[in-house]
C-alpha cells in the first residue's frame, strides 16, 4: 500500500510559523543599528566637548599672554604721559628736546580666530563666548589706537621746527586714550582670568 505523504505546508503557513523568529531577528538588527548610531553620536559629542575644552583653554592661555603684554606696557605709557605733561607744563629739561619711547604691544588673536573657524565653539557657553568676544574687540581697539600713535610718532620729523611743548600737546590726547584702553584691557583680562598671581 502506497505511503501517503503529508501535504506540503503552504508558503503563508510556513511564514506564519516563522514570523516570530523573523521579527525577533529584525528587531535585533534594528536595535544593534540604533545602538551603534547612538554610541557614534555620543562619541562625536564627547570629542566635540573635548575639543571645546581645548579651545577654551587655548583662548584663556592667549588672553593670559596678552595680559602680560599689556601689564608691561602700562608703566611705559604712564611714564610717556608724565613726560608729555611735563613738556606741556614747561617742566621738561630742554624746550626743544622730547623723547617718546613707545613700546609696541603684540596682542594675539590667533586662538580666538581659529576657534571661530571650528565647530568646537558650539559646545562652549554662549555667555562666555560673548564676554571673550568683547575682550578681543577691546584688544582690536587698543591695537588700532597704538598703530595710530606709532604713525603719529614716526611722522614727526627729527629735529623739526616744532618745539617739545607743541609736539607733546599733539601727542597727549592719543597717549591718554591708549593708556585708558590699556587700563580697560587689564581689567577685562582680570575679570576673565582672575587677578594676576603675585610674583
Amino acid at each position: 500500500m502506497p505511503v501517503l505523504s503529508e501535504p506540503k505546508a503552504s508558503l503563508s503557513t510556513r511564514l506564519a510559523e516563522r514570523l516570530p523568529e523573523i521579527l525577533i531577528e529584525a528587531a535585533s538588527v534594528v536595535f544593534a543599528l540604533l545602538l551603534a548610531l547612538a554610541l557614534n553620536q555620543w562619541n562625536e559629542r564627547r570629542e566635540l566637548r573635548e575639543r571645546g575644552a581645548a579651545v577654551r583653554a587655548a583662548i584663556r592661555a592667549e588672553l593670559s599672554e596678552n595680559r602680560l603684554e599689556i601689564d608691561s606696557a602700562r608703566p611705559h605709557l604712564a611714564e610717556i604721559r608724565r613726560q608729555l605733561r611735563d613738556a606741556i607744563d614747561g617742566k621738561a629739561a630742554a624746550a626743544h628736546e622730547l623723547t617718546v619711547d613707545l613700546g609696541v604691544s603684540l596682542l594675539s588673536a590667533a586662538a580666538w580666530r581659529a576657534a571661530l573657524a571650528t565647530q568646537a565653539t558650539q559646545t562652549i557657553d554662549f555667555k562666555w563666548m560673548t564676554n571673550v568676544a568683547k575682550i578681543y574687540e577691546l584688544q582690536d581697539n587698543y591695537l588700532h589706537v597704538q598703530a595710530a600713535a606709532v604713525d603719529q610718532l614716526t611722522s614727526i620729523p627729527a629735529g623739526g621746527d616744532k618745539d617739545a611743548k607743541a609736539i607733546a600737546a599733539s601727542l597727549i590726547a592719543r597717549m591718554d586714550g591708549l593708556a585708558q584702553l590699556a587700563d580697560g584691557l587689564a581689567k577685562a583680562y582680570d575679570d576673565e582670568l582672575g587677578p594676576m598671581p603675585a610674583h
